[in-house]
């Protein structure tokens, strides 16, 4: 079944090629959430190849799993073919989640002779229940396994859990950074560190909690045992071997988020006092925007951001912030919201600078889960809708030449034209109890995009953004290594559902894309050009929603430079037109039109200033 309102025609972006189809439910293949998977996904410069961390599924002849191939996908001629250098197979688990660092020290030009850890979760067989994280070693020792629950733990009540990697070719040591987890009795949010050495074939640093990174140093979570304002944590290195750790957190002296980096010169022995971004920039950011106030609101933080290290002491960290206007009854609260933006803050020569990367349609789009055993029940196709589990799906990359930032991300795209309506699908909500409640049906979404934007790494702006899909499917779960090529061949991965299965084979194909609970195809395409329309081209100007968050009313601000039509519009996060405002001829010069949202519940909706039939989109949140 094909979604109505978007035609398939309407690409001109890069083409997708299939590399595999997952074997079991694809989030078993590469977790959904947070910047756990961001590893799974390498360019090789000394090989000029592309490589997957991969685990194939074996299975008996009564279909169930009965082991696992463990190893990388590999592509010698930019995603033409791919060959399966499988590191391990076994009978004796299942290996989920797979990432994967390597290292190089010998400056060859083959990668199935670099030494190499494969990082993912354990199912000891027959029962396939969860047994810890766990590395999968290839080295001048031969292949083996490492399980995570035979060291230490890295304090009483904590395990290592996902994380980031980092390969230091410098020393032969791969470096995991995380958030560790947590059981009943201790503070969720606290970060763990360790690193594994694969040319002496032993831990240089045993799982711990560095006395730098301890609970006591972040603001207190004021939620409970269960929560945390801590941000997922980056680990980088340069060249000469420093390792930098890179925060986004409010802290114990400090109660507006910021960025901090920490960084070790003795490989994570100890670690220096943190390099904080001024909060001071947050507010010249803002004022450079139209606004007076920048933040990051709601779960900003939590499914991560990225972050590059460039040389001794230079690095960026690539995160969501909203710009707006401060609240002239309490200083600390805003009153409207005037831009998303992807920033990157860079530290070069003992300073700090907030820059501008480009500005998003939304603050977070969609993606959708299975619930099979309501769909048995009910005899229909029953889903679950919620927030994209790795947000903007933002990732940073330096080109082999090191000349280069390119930077990668996922947004809706808000012409209607690109609007996917379908028949109504029932959609459940889970309760903490385990219970489901009835929400309203689905039966609209805005179509997503992956974009592209890029800088010379000396310095300067970043260029216009390029729309690289353009196309008919739902982009959702992409990756983009953390090295690529140059900035016209960018190599991408998405993870998209593939429809397949009895109940998936009936819903309409954009919804079965983004299903990260089911089954999946994993596409590969290299970037090339795509022109996006850019509002500066336009007779007109779409200004300020005010106040923004609304409660009751706000006013739509926009200019013409030229007697025009004019139509307002407001749609929800799916895509659903919600209101409209009478069609109208206006003179050049600046007008405001009223949005009454007394109807709307609490949530993040678009308003569409449409001028002739051209239409741009700006977001605004209902607060209750």
């Amino acid at each position: 079944m094909q979604s109505a309102g978007k035609p398939e025609e309407r690409g001109q972006g890069i083409l997708f090629t299939r590399v595999f189809t997952t074997d079991v439910r694809s989030q078993f293949h590469y977790w959904p959430y947070g910047t756990s998977s961001n590893d799974m996904f390498k360019y090789d410069a000394k090989s000029n190849t592309l490589n997957i961390a991969r685990n194939k599924a074996k299975f008996d002849a009564s279909n169930q799993i009965n082991g696992v191939d463990i190893g990388i996908v590999r592509s010698a001629n930019n995603g033409s073919t791919w060959s399966f250098d499988i590191i391990q197979s076994t009978n004796d688990i299942f290996f989920g989640m797979p990432v994967f660092g390597w290292v190089n020290p010998d400056e060859g030009t083959d990668p199935s002779k670099y030494p190499v850890m494969i990082y993912g979760i354990r199912y000891p067989m027959p029962a396939l229940n969860y047994g810890g994280l766990s590395m999968w070693n290839r080295t001048s020792a031969g292949s083996y396994e490492l399980p995570l629950n035979d060291q230490t733990p890295p304090a009483t009540g904590y395990t290592v859990q996902f994380g980031d990697l980092y390969a230091d070719n410098t020393s032969g040591a791969i470096h995991w950074a995380g958030t560790l987890n947590p059981d009943a009795t201790v503070q969720y949010g606290a970060y763990g560190y360790f690193n594994f050495n694969l040319i002496v074939e032993d831990f240089g640093q045993t799982p711990t909690i560095p006395s730098a990174w301890g609970m006591d140093h972040w603001a207190p979570s004021t939620g409970g045992l269960g929560s945390s304002f801590n941000a997922p944590v980056a680990i980088k290195g340069d060249a000469a071997g420093t390792i930098y750790a890179a925060f986004n957190n409010p802290t114990a002296a400090e109660a507006t988020r910021s960025v901090q980096v920490m960084k070790s010169t003795d490989q994570g022995v100890t670690w220096g006092a943190e390099n904080v971004m001024p909060v001071s920039l947050l507010d010249q950011f803002a004022a450079a925007n139209g606004g007076d106030i920048a933040f990051q609101p709601g779960l900003t933080p939590y499914p991560g951001g990225d972050f590059l290290v460039f040389g001794a002491d230079e690095y960026s960290v690539f995160y969501r912030l909203a710009t707006g206007i401060r609240s002239t009854t309490d200083p600390n609260q805003i009153d409207t919201i005037l831009t998303f933006h992807i920033v990157e803050a860079n530290y070069k020569a003992g300073t700090w600078t907030l820059n501008p990367v480009a500005e998003l349609a939304t603050l977070n789009f969609q993606m959708i889960e299975l619930q099979d055993s309501i769909a048995t029940a009910i005899g229909a196709p029953a889903i679950s809708v919620d927030d994209n589990g790795r947000g903007a799906e933002i990732q940073a990359a330096i080109t082999a030449d090191g000349n280069n930032v390119v930077v990668k991300w996922v947004d809706i795209n808000t012409d209607t034209t690109t609007i996917h309506s379908f028949a109504p699908i029932r959609v459940f909500d889970e309760q903490t109890n385990g219970t489901f409640t009835e929400l309203d049906p689905l039966s609209s979404m805005f179509d997503t995009d992956i974009f592209l934007t890029s800088r010379p790494k000396a310095g300067g702006a970043y260029a216009d953004r390029t729309n690289l899909t353009n196309n008919s499917d739902m982009e959702f779960r992409t990756y983009m290594p953390d090295v690529v090529p140059t900035v016209d061949n960018v190599p991408i991965l998405r993870i998209i559902g593939t429809g397949t299965g009895t109940i998936t084979s009936l819903l309409p194909k954009s919804v079965a894309q983004m299903i990260w609970n089911g089954g999946s195809s994993i596409d590969f395409a290299s970037s090339g050009v795509v022109s996006v329309e850019d509002e500066k081209s336009y007779s007109f100007r779409f200004g300020a929603i005010a106040p923004n968050p609304v409660m009751s009313a706000a006013e739509v601000s926009f200019t013409l430079d030229k007697a025009a039509t004019v139509g307002i519009e407001v749609y929800d996060m799916l895509g659903n037109q919600l209101q409209s405002v009478a069609t109208q001829s206006m003179t050049a010069g600046m007008h405001g039109v009223n949005v009454d949202a007394t109807a709307f519940s609490a949530g993040t909706y678009h308003v569409a200033l449409v001028v002739d039939g051209v239409r741009i989109m700006k977001p605004f949140i209902v607060v209750r």
